[in-house]
């Protein structure tokens, strides 16, 4: 009965530490009014999301670790591509590419199917996804960005 006793205080104690920690978070915000721990939990969701996406539809040619196959399937992790222009990711995703293409001083020549049958939130996610490595990390692409170009 003791033991159980001790369980039930611990509980209790961390608990309280996390509800503090909570409230905490939820008093602090930027200019935007947006608090830091839901700009993360945004991010972050939408990382999971993605990656769920990536694995689903581009792990097959771009790899799991996001490399791409040499000279066959450029990679997609922290490169000047991923890192650069949103519009550009976002119409290469809703349209696809052919052609050449250079991607860190490397050509590559091939097809890269559309996935306009991908919502606008899932597009979003992937791409977040790709980009959680690199200098775009914090520039989220947003459903309604999507949905522009769309």
């Amino acid at each position: 009965m003791r033991f159980l006793g001790f369980i039930v205080l611990i509980i209790v104690v961390a608990g309280s530490f996390g509800c503090g920690q909570n409230a905490a978070n939820k008093k602090t915000s930027d200019a935007n009014g947006a608090s830091p721990v839901s700009s993360i939990k945004n991010r972050n969701s939408s990382y999971d999301a993605g990656k769920l996406v990536y694995d689903r539809n581009c792990k097959v040619c771009h790899q799991v670790n996001r490399m791409g196959m040499p000279k066959v399937y450029p990679p997609l992790k922290n490169t000047e591509r991923t890192n650069g222009d949103k519009d550009f990711l976002i119409e290469v995703v809703l349209n696809g590419l052919s052609g050449e293409v250079v991607v860190e001083g490397v050509k590559y020549n091939g097809v890269m199917a559309s996935y306009r049958n991908l919502t606008d939130q899932q597009i979003a996610d992937v791409l977040n996804y790709i980009r959680s490595d690199g200098e775009a990390a914090d520039d989220l692409v947003t459903a309604d960005e999507v949905q522009q170009k769309r």
